[in-house]
């Protein structure tokens, strides 16, 4: 993200600008002062932009323009100040309002041109009818840029001094208002999710992927499958085969840069289970809060509070996974625990050789028949869901509010079955002294794992372990009591097709979550830190 201020010559963008900057603790870039360095550097003529426009002529000097943009194209986490010729040129704009906040800087042609008299008129407007033909270019920047622009602030003599404090509020409540988007989740790669249980499709939309990035629907297929629905005895006999189509974002199996859209059609709904439960609030389900946020809510099977959901989640998570497996990261989930019957052992090979994706092969018969147990007795069990992270390289995350782990934990939470999640030694850390707790090291690097992987929001580049709590699967075959809409007490028995047991199921999301988080940690790292790890 990046803070782009434009307006005519001598309106306040540098100073305004720089203080922005400063006040935001963004770097702070002048188009101005990067061309003359570009030029300085290609030309050998150093110069100031003024005696560049009068020795080169004002087309060569936009050139210098464009080539000054290019190099900005990728800078980001910056407040970029630039003229009202920059932004003139239709590739130049392009450029730089890709993923940026527009402020449009406005002001009386009186005082710009008061100003430009005591600092010196550019070469174009030393001429008789000068103050004509720069009242004609300012009309120009505005109908060309007003419409584009996320902001526009007219600068006076008496609000000058203290423009960038009321910008800065404003941009305060801007960003707020674009970050309230409880649909789309990341950064720089955002996917947002869209569809519902009973509607005619799920999927997601993912943006600010790079080009070049491999993309095989088998590869994305596959990961649906892990999570679809009728995939064994222990999971929702609802039969969806949850075939992905590729609608735009991919040419020749690689992204071209542009929004990846995603989708898989819903199949096999049957909404006449749920017609009993149009007014109904189901025990344990989002019909109550839901109905309380939004004054409605569809009724069959959850609408977006669905688990349904979560197969766009997986299918961006597939395309993730391809970012992140070529850094090198392995990302393993696993039933640690079902139904109370907890695993010991840990073979990731084994994890796909069970319905209950267990990792101990002597514990995961008996997971397996806590589940089948459940259901024969018409109700559900719940379980521990442990992740490992392999190969993670130092330095991803943030040390206060995009800390690594909090990105996570709101990733895993953001999944309806989640309840709780801890990293590495986790609950048990509150219970033990800081020198049991404490990962000691050496020359070869850390001598235990307690911190999970993440020291202070970041990483540390041991294995980044967590555990998550999935609750029992809500809809169960047997008589609960509730209330209606108008506040009456019912009894209900909920039908349906529904898992036993969720745990299976909700594994590849919460890899597939934690693909997401990880990619986008990966593409902000190489923003802030030049291409670094």
């Amino acid at each position: 993200m990046r803070i782009v201020i434009t307006g005519p010559k001598c309106s306040g963008k540098s100073t305004i600008g720089a203080k922005l900057a400063e006040l935001t603790g963004l770097r702070f870039v002048e188009t101005d002062t990067l061309l003359e360095e570009i030029c300085a550097r290609e030309s050998g003529e150093p110069g100031t932009c003024r005696e560049i426009c009068a020795r080169e002529g004002e087309p060569a000097f936009r050139e210098w323009e464009r080539r000054t943009v290019r190099e900005l194209a990728g800078r980001d986490w910056c407040v970029i100040a630039t003229g009202g010729g920059t932004m003139a040129d239709p590739d130049s704009r392009r450029l730089l309002l890709e993923d940026s906040i527009l402020i449009l800087l406005k002001a009386p042609i009186h005082l710009l041109w008061e100003r430009m008299q005591k600092t010196g008129l550019p070469p174009f407007l030393s001429c008789a009818d000068g103050l004509q033909e720069f009242e004609a270019r300012v009309s120009r920047l505005y109908e060309s840029v007003e419409h584009l622009s996320d902001m526009t602030f007219t600068v006076t003599a008496e609000n000058e001094r203290d423009a960038h404090r009321e910008i800065a509020e404003i941009l305060s409540s801007l960003m707020s208002a674009r970050m309230h988007s409880p649909s789309t989740f990341g950064e720089i790669i955002r996917t947002t999710t869209f569809g519902e249980s009973h509607g005619p499709a799920v999927g997601a939309v993912m943006d600010g992927l790079p080009p070049g990035i491999p993309v095989s629907p088998a590869d994305i297929q596959a990961e649906l499958d892990r999570r679809r629905p009728g995939q064994s005895a222990v999971t929702t006999p609802r039969s969806e085969d949850d075939a992905v189509h590729i609608l735009s974002g991919v040419f020749e199996g690689k992204t071209t840069g542009t929004p990846l859209c995603l989708v898989v059609y819903n199949r096999d709904q049957d909404s006449t289970k749920y017609e009993a439960l149009r007014e109904v609030f189901r025990p344990g389900h989002a019909d109550f809060t839901f109905w309380k946020k939004y004054g409605m809510r569809d009724h069959r099977g959850g609408g977006r509070s669905s688990g349904r959901e979560t197969a766009g989640r997986v299918a961006a998570g597939a395309v993730a996974l391809s970012i992140v497996r070529k850094h090198g990261i392995a990302i393993f989930a696993f039933a640690q625990e079902i139904a109370g019957i907890e695993g010991t052992r840990e073979d990731l090979s084994f994890i796909e050789k069970n319905p209950v994706r267990a990792a101990d092969p002597e514990r995961a018969g008996a997971m397996e028949e806590a589940v089948m147990t459940a259901r024969r007795e018409h109700d559900s069990v719940g379980g521990i869901v442990k992740l490992i992270v392999k190969n993670v390289p130092a330095g991803l995350g943030d040390p206060v509010f995009f800390k690594l782990d909090a990105r996570l934990g709101a990733a895993f939470f953001s999944i309806g079955a989640v309840k709780g999640v801890e990293f590495g030694s986790g609950f048990a850390a509150a219970r033990q002294r800081g020198s049991a707790n404490n990962d000691p090291m050496d020359g070869t690097g850390f001598l235990s794992n307690n911190a999970g992987g993440i020291l202070g929001g970041i990483s540390s580049g041991a294995d980044i372990t967590a555990r998550i709590a999935i609750k029992p699967t809500p809809s169960i075959a047997r008589p609960q009591s509730t209330v209606d809409v108008r506040g009456a007490e019912r009894a209900i028995l909920i039908e349906g097709r529904h898992d036993p047991c969720i745990v299976p199921r909700v594994i590849p999301v919460i890899e597939s979550m934690t693909a997401l988080v990880l990619a986008d940690a990966l593409a902000i790292q190489e923003k802030i830190a030049g291409g670094r790890p």
